[in-house]
């Protein structure tokens, strides 16, 4: 099977769920038109620190919609009257999609406040999301006509998806908020300001690791080999509007979290160009580096590649977002869940202008191949017959 994710798509189920239409909607579907960015040699480029490891989509020039979406860092205003709510006013002539999980992180005197999916805004519109969260403890006041925007780490994403279409009030963040605290050691309680100042300056250096590539629209998110997080853009232009940003704010708790864990890069090359001298005489060192550089990139393309493919079956249950679409716009946003993973997508027309998904911490991915495995054997089998 090909790593390439543009595939076939099956025709989407509708099913009646808790009185509620679901979508059916399959991972090769949520990123059609996508692919890893690969070098000249064909090989993907992987970017690493630690355990960690970036991989970036790119597609045709056709499907990045740079003409359409204006930067969601600029020109978008939050306001807000009540606990739990964020109202943002798009100034631009364009339509708006904010990141998912955006916070506003102010220095007014307010309550800072975070989103819990993204948001889609008409050009020129005012737009209120009720289903916001406090991530500010017991700070009062309500915050005006800002753009003091930062992303929620990648650490509580899983949690606050899961409160999409659920009841809740101002409160609804504040579990996820601890939960990063535990998991990177810092006392946050319920205020996700100290998180952020406890590692701002290591999350700054973090971004000088990783190298923003040409005509990407996206990202996928690897720790220990595994798919944790992946995140589809609207256009190239969004990509590169948002990409320090989510580096930083975002994909960096894991960072954090890996080095509190002491966690290491395996020295891939190093193994390669051992078993490459061990076997090799009379070979000059340059001839020796080369060989092991390409066997190495062909040896983490084999796994990127690997892992991909067993994500390739993945199908998710997709239910509308009662709080974040108004019928008359064309934009529809839908939560997405399935075994092991969580996340959102927002859809106009069968195309998909933003995906983000999460993998849930209980998640064993060899539990996803074992079922992958059933399927080939069971696609293999004949009908029966007398």
């Amino acid at each position: 099977m090909k790593c390439c994710l543009i595939q076939g798509i099956k025709n989407n189920c509708l099913t009646k769920k808790d009185s509620t239409m679901t979508l059916k909607r399959e991972f090769t579907e949520l990123l059609k038109g996508c692919t890893p960015v690969k070098d000249s040699d064909g090989n993907i480029i992987v970017q690493s620190i630690m355990n960690m490891q970036v991989v970036c989509l790119t597609t045709d020039d056709e499907f990045s919609l740079d003409d359409r979406f204006a930067n969601p860092m600029e020109n978008v205003f939050a306001s807000n009257r009540n606990y739990g709510q964020i109202s943002f006013t798009n100034e631009n002539e364009k339509e708006v999609i904010m990141p998912a999980q955006v916070a506003v992180m102010t220095k007014q005197r307010a309550q800072n406040h975070g989103m819990i999916k993204a948001g889609y805004l008409p050009a020129y519109s005012e737009k209120t999301y009720n289903d916001a969260g406090c991530v500010q403890g017991s700070q009062t006041g309500h915050f005006s006509n800002t753009n003091e925007y930062r992303i929620i780490p990648v650490a509580m994403r899983e949690m606050l998806f899961d409160k999409i279409n659920k009841e809740g009030g101002f409160d609804r963040i504040y579990s996820a908020i601890n939960h990063l605290g535990s998991q990177t050691q810092s006392r946050t309680n319920n205020y996700l300001d100290v998180y952020f100042n406890q590692y701002d300056k290591k999350l700054e250096e973090f971004i000088a690791h990783f190298e923003r590539p040409n005509k990407f629209i996206g990202v996928v998110i690897f720790i220990d080999g595994e798919i944790v997080a992946i995140d589809k853009f609207p256009s190239f232009t969004y990509a590169e509007q948002v990409w320090d940003v989510m580096i930083r704010d975002c994909y960096g708790a894991l960072a954090v979290i890996s080095e509190l864990k002491d966690k290491k890069s395996r020295k891939v090359f190093g193994d390669v160009f051992s078993e490459v001298k061990s076997k090799s005489i009379g070979v000059s060192i340059a001839e020796l580096l080369e060989t092991s550089l390409k066997q190495t990139k062909k040896q983490i393309t084999d796994s990127v590649r690997g892992k991909i493919e067993d994500f390739l079956d993945v199908e998710f249950d997709a239910e509308l977002d009662h709080n974040g679409n108004n019928g008359s716009e064309k934009c529809k946003s839908y939560v997405l869940k399935s075994e092991g993973y969580v996340g959102q997508v927002i859809s106009e027309s069968g195309l998909n202008h933003l995906v983000s998904i999460v993998k849930r911490d209980s998640f064993d991915p060899n539990a996803l191949r074992r079922v992958n495995e059933l399927r080939k054997k069971a696609r293999k089998q004949n009908k029966f017959t007398l």
